[in-house]
Order: C-alpha cells, then structure tokens, then sequence
C-alpha cells in the first residue's frame, strides 16, 4: 500500500520556493576550496558546509526527492543532503 507524502515537509515544494528567494542550484554549488555556504537539506534544515569534492556530481531527482549532493557540514563535519545553497548573508 503506498502512502502520501506529507504536506509539512515537501522538499519539491521546499525547492521550490527556496530557488524564488534567492537560493542557488546544484549545478553552481561552490567546489573544494572555495568556501563555506548556507545548503538547504532535504530534510528542510539550513546549515553552513563546504564541499569536499573538486566536482559535482549531484544525485538526480526520484520519488523521494529533488536533485540532491553530499556536502560536509561545517560545524559537525556530518555528510548533508543539499538540494539548494546560498552564500551567508555577510560574503
């Protein structure tokens, strides 16, 4: 039996609406060396990280959800799903 996915969290929509405010896609994301920057997480969280790659190479959209790449969180140096990014407000 397949479910519903649920309304509060979308990342369709999370991306959506991301990219009409200001954020980036995936295929501008900043590479090794160039940074830290805000990402947008499939699970709707926003976190600074940096890239650890010299190359993008994004996982394409599915059911669950849109265009996604592994990032390195900055504080925690866990791996996140990013689906948008933008720089932080004072770059």
């Amino acid at each position: 039996m397949k479910h519903s996915t649920p309304k509060r969290r979308d990342p369709f929509e999370m991306l959506s609406e991301a990219l009409q405010t200001g954020w980036h896609t995936l295929d501008t994301v900043p590479l090794k060396g160039d940074g830290e920057f805000l990402v947008l997480t499939v699970s709707g969280l926003v976190r600074l990280a940096r890239n650890g790659k010299e190359f993008r190479n994004p996982r394409k959209a599915d059911a669950y959800g849109p265009e996604r790449m592994t990032v390195n969180s900055v504080k925690t140096g866990n791996y996140l799903g990013a689906i948008a990014w933008r720089w932080p407000e004072g770059r």
